[in-house]
């Protein structure tokens, strides 16, 4: 449970990075040498949990390995202490982490500022899957190389008849929020 917090919180706290700037914490922590900062406090604090949980659950493990006959020299009395700071970290990241995804805050605007930086780019993967059985997969490669080289994409694609003739959209193909597959439904049956 804690790796699983600990990768939204990674997450979170890359993505709230001045230089990103697609996520923010609800009740971001401030900074004292820089009062306009908000610093993602519950990320990090999940993050530091997650990052220790590996340890203690490998001197639980060792320690059941060693044990000897039913009465272990030493294995449950490594055991107890252990297994507490554990389930001490896991219920303190897992509160952290409602509280942290309740406040999330998603600015639309740089997140459309960093999809535009790939040029459309970001969907190659669908231009493959969409396009290999219209034009083929070598000239969707070269489409896609042209594009990685500097040229518009969507122009690339306009420019290929056969898109037009299987009345494919190009602007839908291309926009990022139309390729999301089922992560919409899994927010959703999560969010119940």
């Amino acid at each position: 449970m804690t790796d699983a917090l600990g990768v939204i919180a990674a997450d979170v706290a890359t993505l709230s990075r001045t230089e990103i700037g697609e996520l923010a914490e609800g009740e971001g922590g401030g900074s004292s040498a820089m009062p306009q900062k908000q610093n993602p406090a519950r990320s990090i604090l999940i993050r530091s949990a997650a990052l220790r949980a590996p340890q203690l659950a490998a001197t639980l493990h060792t320690a059941a390995a060693l044990a000897v006959d039913e009465r272990p020299d030493g294995a449950w009395h490594a055991e107890w202490p252990t297994l507490r700071e554990l389930l001490r970290l896991a219920r303190g990241a897992s509160t952290h982490a409602k509280q942290l995804v309740s406040g999330l805050r998603v600015n639309d605007a740089a997140v459309q500022r960093n999809l535009g930086l790939s040029r459309g780019l970001i969907v190659a993967e669908r231009l493959s899957l969409v396009l290999g059985p219209v034009l083929g997969a070598d000239r969707v490669r070269q489409i896609v190389a042209a594009a990685g080289a500097g040229a518009d994409l969507g122009e690339l694609l306009l420019a290929e008849p056969a898109i037009a003739q299987a009345g494919i959209d190009i602007a839908e193909l291309l926009d990022p929020a139309k390729y999301t597959g089922l992560a919409g439904r899994y927010v959703d049956d999560l969010a119940q």
